[in-house]
């Protein structure tokens, strides 16, 4: 396959369970563009064809219910000759991981490419990018919704040097107003998941999506993904004190502990000062690889 409609294919980027993303070229307006198709292939879940095709074409609806400016837009949805449906997207040039590394550690970490190795963001940075998530999601939980699967993947750069962040990926949408085939166990990201998600993905609220943010607060924060199964995360009192409030706060293993909202979480950010308190924070370098001594 060369073409998707009109799109000139370019690669094959990501393939999902029932989905795979291409980079490709509008030929009439001369510009990259993303296009997601929607192909279940053999893989094996509790959903049926049918269902997951529900869920495709509810993804597509759902971003192009927005205009936002970090959340990814949907700018048409079309079908093949065979009838599989696929929407564009406009195209983003990386995302996150791009910034701070792949979630690797131990000797993963060390046998990995530079340029795969976890690193934290400086500090302005990551706030910056924790300010955009949460205005996007914000967005999603005014409307009652929850995206249950914040992870860096899903959070796009327009650029690769200090893009704008735009939240993709809304196959596992939860909408208090429609009913969408879920699988029967529980999703999202593991090490981003919250506790009450892991339990019943289908009874959980916008604090979820705080736990998820938090998490990945850290992981900006510190350049290792925290264990958030041990209670909240607490991060160095090198950091601003909200700051580290703030992420505590988020990561509470009781839902009702968290911020409400992202809406919340936005707030807050926006209050801290970004001058850092105690001594001076020394930046994570890449881990090293220790040699053994002989003998």
């Amino acid at each position: 396959m060369e073409r998707i409609g009109k799109y000139v294919i370019h690669k094959a980027a990501v393939t999902t369970g029932y989905s795979r993303i291409f980079f490709c070229q509008d030929p009439d307006l001369q510009i990259p563009v993303a296009v997601k198709i929607f192909h279940p292939g053999r893989a094996e879940g509790p959903l049926s064809p049918a269902q997951l095709l529900a869920r495709f074409l509810a993804e597509a609806r759902l971003l192009a219910a927005f205009d936002h400016p970090y959340i990814v837009a949907v700018k048409t949805l079309e079908h093949l000759d065979d009838g599989r449906p696929y929407f564009v997207m406009p195209y983003q040039g990386a995302h996150l991981a791009y910034e701070m590394g792949k979630d690797l550690s131990g000797d993963a970490a060390l046998g990995a490419d530079e340029r795969d190795r976890p690193r934290r963001l400086p500090l302005g940075r990551a706030v910056g990018l924790l300010k955009q998530l949460s205005s996007a999601l914000a967005a999603l939980h005014r409307r009652g919704w929850v995206h249950r699967c914040v992870k860096p993947s899903n959070l796009l750069l327009s650029a690769r040097e200090g893009g704008a962040l735009k939240l993709a990926d809304f196959s596992m949408v939860k909408l208090p107003d429609r009913n969408l085939p879920m699988p029967d166990h529980w999703i999202g990201a593991p090490e981003y998941c919250a506790p009450e998600q892991r339990e019943n993905a289908t009874a959980v609220g916008p604090q979820a999506d705080v736990f998820s943010l938090g998490v990945l607060a850290a992981r900006m924060l510190t350049g290792v993904v925290p264990d958030a199964s041990l209670g909240a995360v607490q991060l160095s009192d090198d950091l601003p004190a909200p700051l580290v409030e703030l992420v505590a706060a988020a990561t509470a293993p009781d839902p009702t502990l968290r911020p409400a909202h992202a809406g919340v979480v936005l707030q807050r950010l926006d209050s801290i000062s970004l001058q850092r308190v105690g001594k001076p924070v020394v930046e994570i370098s890449p881990p090293r690889r220790v040699q053994a001594p002989a003998g």
